[in-house]
């Protein structure tokens, strides 16, 4: 990746599950290795989208599993907002091949009798996982595509009403979707880290402001039981999991009227934190060349991408001493 450091760029990752429904069951369907074998390798892939496909990879677009073999994302190369349609675009062509794999699945495996369906509207939507055959799988590391099964760093003995029916919450962040938003700031000539600390707390303030939730369902299926939660479950598995969001989400307004000093200083004790692998849905910082970039990571898959085109379009806005 080559940063442009006098523009103002983005890339965004976007997170799908794949579905099955039939009559009053749902289930995640354990197909994203072979879907995304198929597109890389245009097997079973339509003439039509052929061409499409390839010249986003040439551009430099990704897809690939994502920790489980039920999910995908999507990544898109580095953008300007001048060419936000094109990013629309991208993942238009990806959702058109997936769904036409998905078509071409079901007529080869003629027992999946009912619907199987590529969705980002959920999150959490159930803690049940089938294969092909339509055998359950419950053994979490025949679901999951990495040898780290994801540890919570919420009490157990705190566990969010909405989710105390459910045995195994590994199980349930097995079909944990997400949007990423990176964001290459228009770096100026002095840029030091103090101005990467006030350019990270203002992306948080942003964050913070933002709808980041909207679109996410408010509820969960465990096997044909429809569960009711008073919160939506993504931002109410959040809350419980990662300390480290709410404590940011409460302090933010006290940071930003800090002085400059305090804000590097909480600014490289979240660096700290990030460096000690504690997990975190606010956001991350890498570095590249030597310019950071900044991965907002809270927005739930379902969101508009319109909607991020705003957050975006806010966060080119924000203003450093120079």
């Amino acid at each position: 990746m080559k940063i442009d450091s006098n523009k103002f760029e983005f890339g965004i990752e976007k997170e799908y599950a794949i579905i099955y429904k039939e009559r009053d069951f749902i289930s995640y369907l354990l197909a994203s290795q072979q879907i995304v074998n198929n597109i890389k390798s245009m097997a079973d892939v339509h003439e039509n989208i052929v061409k499409k496909v390839n010249e986003l990879f040439t551009k430099g677009w990704e897809i690939h599993p994502e920790y489980s073999n039920a999910l995908i994302e999507v990544a898109s190369p580095p953008y300007t907002l001048d060419d936000f349609d094109e990013i629309l675009e991208g993942f238009q062509v990806f959702e058109e091949v997936i769904r036409y794999l998905l078509i071409d699945f079901k007529v080869k495996n003629t027992n999946l009798k009912g619907e199987i369906l590529l969705t980002d509207k959920y999150s959490s939507s159930t803690d049940t996982f089938i294969n092909f055959k339509k055998e359950k799988i419950t053994d979490i590391k025949q679901i999951i595509l990495t040898n780290e099964v994801v540890t919570f760093l919420g009490s157990k003995d705190q566990i969010p009403n909405s989710f105390k029916k459910i045995k195994d919450l590994n199980l349930l962040y097995a079909g944990f979707i997400s949007t990423h938003v990176t964001l290459h700031p228009k770096y100026c000539s002095k840029w030091d880290i103090k101005h990467e600390a006030e350019y990270f707390w203002s992306l948080l303030t942003l964050l913070f402001l933002s709808e980041y939730d909207i679109n996410d369902c408010t509820f969960y299926y465990k096997g044909t039981d429809e569960i009711r939660c008073s919160t939506t479950p993504r931002s109410e598995l959040i809350s419980w999991a990662d300390r480290t969001s709410i404590f940011y989400e409460r302090s933010i307004k006290e940071i930003m009227e800090s002085d400059v000093q305090e804000k590097v200083d909480k600014y490289n004790l979240y660096l700290d934190e990030q460096d000690k692998g504690n997990r975190t849905y606010l956001a991350k910082v890498k570095h590249i060349e030597e310019y950071p970039l900044f991965e907002i990571r809270r927005f739930h898959s379902g969101i508009s991408l319109n909607h991020i085109k705003e957050f975006l379009l806010r966060a080119s806005k924000i203003k450093l001493d120079t």
